[in-house]
């Protein structure tokens, strides 16, 4: 079947029609009549250079001629794009909605030797694949509770990185719990740091409590004016509730008039025990849309990015998650693992994500048979083969509630994501006001979100049809 025809998307926006082709790079607002024509132009390539000042034909040909190969996952040997390392799985806060460890129970640090290790193995890696850069992300839990192994992590790579003539990138996820001494190590060594961050006082402390219930709110911004006035890039997450939505626009305000930030990433809570516990509960998928892209406009006006993690990228990608990009995130216990998710999140799904292990002093071993398995999962999921986000979004977190054994049919994180891509692509195109009606009209709106086909293949069918989802 014609590459092109295949990749190109149809959404419907109120009276008209996004026409997008993600492989190609190329979106366009069109009216039906024209979305049926260039149907037939691009499935037939029925077009010449005496037609092709018609600007229908010049945009099937800017299609066609534009189209890319789609990503495909990766082969052969380990090709991570960063090393990721969990110094421990312990943490300094009770979060609301968090069902990580709060202990600190024996094997939860990672050991100096082990991430010494893990760091030499990945530089040897890295100089293998002939790179000039390396790239290492921390995790927990908390991994600041775990602030010396993280220190020795870093150091043994500044040190391996400029022996070897390489640049050596240090990122770390953070809730920003510890003084101000260890808030100013992360601005003088790190080069990211993503700090949880999730409103305002109130909210902070509903949704972040420190043990006790003490409020986490002083520490967090201290931790961010420090990280904010430093080198560092600060990016700030947003776990969005039905608790504190209705805030996220005046607190995009707040962050972008207080600090110097790389971007503020929009995110909605997931369901899990602790938070069934405390009440929390999710946005409705298209509350959350509107919410993001009401944030996203006051952000626009700071020169900040707001950001989601499954909206539309500029390339195309197989996986917006670690999965399925050969990322090896070390353990405490020296697993290597797809995911910094605890083993038993992929278990419950029946996966395994274990792909490789450190044992005794020696350096790591990789089952590349289970590397492989963990490349497969990625592909041809069900519900995504006719979504216009497929190239991007690429099935989500493929852990959680896009596991790729669920079922085809569009849950809320596929609605919401669609919502954003949707007006992401309008306002890519300058159609500010288009994106303003489409946010007013709760009809069109699910129509883009439930619309059970994208494909322009699939058009005319799926316009027809009034049973959407």
């Amino acid at each position: 079947m014609n590459s092109a025809l295949k990749n190109t998307f149809v959404i419907p926006v109120l009276n008209d029609f996004l026409i997008y082709n993600p492989l190609a790079g190329i979106s366009a607002l069109v009216n039906r009549r024209a979305v049926i024509e260039l149907k037939r132009l691009i499935g037939k390539g029925e077009w010449n250079e005496e037609n092709k000042v018609s600007q229908l034909a010049e945009l099937a040909d800017e299609i066609v001629r534009g189209i890319k190969q789609p990503p495909r996952k990766k082969r052969g040997r380990l090709n991570p794009d960063f090393l990721g390392i969990i110094p421990t799985r312990s943490c300094n806060g009770v979060c609301a909605y968090c069902d990580f460890e709060h202990d600190t129970a024996p094997g939860q640090k990672m050991s100096y030797d082990l991430a010494v290790r893990a760091v030499d193995w990945y530089l040897g890696l890295m100089k293998t694949l002939k790179r000039d850069m390396i790239e290492i992300h921390f995790f927990g839990g908390e991994p600041m509770v775990a602030r010396d192994v993280i220190e020795v992590a870093v150091q043994r790579a500044r040190l391996a990185a400029s022996e070897n003539g390489m640049i050596p990138y240090f990122e770390i996820s953070t809730n920003g719990q510890y003084s101000a001494v260890d808030a100013s190590y992360l601005g003088a060594y790190f080069n990211q740091v993503i700090l949880s961050f999730d409103g305002l006082r109130e909210a902070q402390n509903r949704h972040r409590p420190l043990a006790g219930g003490k409020s986490s709110f002083e520490n967090v911004s201290r931790t961010a004016r420090i990280i904010s006035d430093s080198n560092a890039d600060l990016c700030i997450r947003c776990c969005v509730s039905r608790e504190n939505i209705m805030q996220t626009g005046e607190f995009t305000q707040w962050l972008c008039e207080n600090y110097r930030l790389s971007a503020i990433n929009l995110e909605i809570l997931t369901v899990s025990p602790p938070s069934v516990k405390s009440g929390l509960k999710p946005p409705g998928p298209v509350d959350f849309a509107l919410c993001f892209e009401e944030s996203r406009k006051i952000a626009a006006e700071y020169g900040v990015d707001l950001i989601y993690a499954s909206d539309i990228t500029r390339t195309p990608v197989i996986s917006s998650c670690p999965v399925g990009k050969d990322t090896a995130i070390v353990s405490p216990d020296g697993r290597i693992s797809n995911c910094y998710l605890q083993a038993g999140k992929w278990q419950k799904v029946g996966l395994d994500l274990d792909f490789g292990y450190f044992s005794g002093t020696g350096s790591a071993e990789i089952e590349n048979d289970k590397l492989e398995a963990i490349r497969n999962i990625v592909e041809n999921k069900a519900r995504c083969k006719s979504c216009f986000c497929k190239w991007s979004c690429a099935g989500g977190c493929h852990v959680g509630i896009t596991y790729p054994g669920s079922s085809s049919d569009y849950d809320n994180f596929c609605i919401q994501t669609r919502l954003i891509s949707a007006f992401t692509l309008l306002s890519g195109l300058g159609l500010r006001k288009k994106a303003d009606l489409l946010s007013r009209s709760p009809d069109a709106l699910l129509m883009i979100g439930k619309q059970s086909s994208d494909s322009l293949i699939d058009f005319e069918d799926a316009i027809n049809d009034k049973t959407i989802g």
